[in-house]
């Protein structure tokens, strides 16, 4: 009797080829339920939520995507309605998704609690352990609730700003060759590799310093946009980054309300991000100093 409720159960909840896809409607439960539009534009992707239209990385569509791709069903958990609460995949409970090719719905589906289990200890005594998860599922016209593998909820379930394009920068440090920094007053200057070796004004700095500052900034990312800003007069501070191989990358930052400072790039040029003046001065508007050996304190010798 086992064999045949087996053969029975579903394996591939949806069906949808990828490459097809043109809109996606997400209802995250984080968000109350609000609408979170994705639609092609051209090539791209773009995502929109009330009457805020914005820029999402196509990975972003990719990732989702694949991983409604392949789900994989465990185990029917329910076929009671009564039981969606405790599975929290009620209409107001759940993360609905619904996919769309062009006009046909190709996926409906409400994403539930998870819950996760140790990895089975088959795998080896020695971090081969982990955890795997498991997301509660019901198609949005029907009663039965499935149990599929992975942590799907965490996937969709996400407020809007997480689904945006959050590049600040994003280059190959390998490729830079100068680094300009405009500051107020005469406290600009730039910095030049020349023979492998960074130098500013003539003078050798320390090129490790100068390695891990566009370390940090070649994938830079934010996720807390300033949707409401619009810059009154010129920025205050600017960075621009230059090599042969490399089109020039330019980060701006104007005064905010109060300590903040809003930041914009070239590169993501749609978007405002907020920062403290603390964290910008550390991680992209150094100051020279910053680029020059520490100066060791001599002991005194008796």
């Amino acid at each position: 009797q086992h064999a045949r409720v087996e053969r029975t159960l579903r394996s591939d909840l949806i069906e949808v080829d990828t490459a097809k896809v043109t809109e996606i409607f997400l209802y995250p439960a984080c968000e109350k339920g609000s609408e979170i539009h994705f639609y092609l534009q051209g090539k791209d992707w773009k995502v929109k939520k009330g009457q805020l239209e914005a820029e999402t990385e196509n990975n972003t569509v990719k990732s989702l995507l694949s991983s409604l791709q392949d789900l994989k069903v465990k185990s029917l958990v329910s076929k009671d309605k009564k039981k969606w609460a405790d599975y929290q995949v009620t209409d107001t409970s759940g993360t609905r998704v619904k996919v769309l090719q062009g006009k046909k719905v190709v996926a409906d589906l409400y994403l539930g609690r998870f819950s996760y289990q140790p990895a089975s200890p088959a795998y080896g005594m020695y971090g081969g352990g982990g955890v795997t998860g498991t997301t509660y599922v019901r198609l949005a016209k029907e009663n039965e609730v499935y149990a599929v593998d992975g942590f799907l909820v965490f996937t969709f379930n996400q407020n809007f700003n997480m689904f945006r394009k959050q590049v600040i920068a994003r280059f190959d440090p390998a490729q830079v060759e100068k680094i300009q920094f405009s500051y107020p007053a005469d406290t600009s200057f730039v910095l030049e590799l020349r023979d492998k070796k960074w130098m500013l004004a003539g003078t050798p700095v320390d090129s490790s310093k100068v390695a891990n500052f566009l370390n940090r900034l070649s994938y830079k990312s934010s996720t807390d946009f300033n949707d409401r800003f619009s810059p009154q007069g010129n920025a205050i501070y600017s960075v621009t980054l230059e090599g042969k191989s490399l089109k020039p990358i330019t980060i701006e930052a104007y005064p905010g309300q109060g300590d903040t400072i809003v930041v914009n790039s070239n590169q993501n040029p749609k978007s405002w991000f907020n920062f403290t003046q603390k964290t910008l001065s550390e991680e992209i508007f150094c100051s020279r100093l910053h680029f020059f050996p520490d100066v060791k304190k001599e002991k005194k010798s008796k």
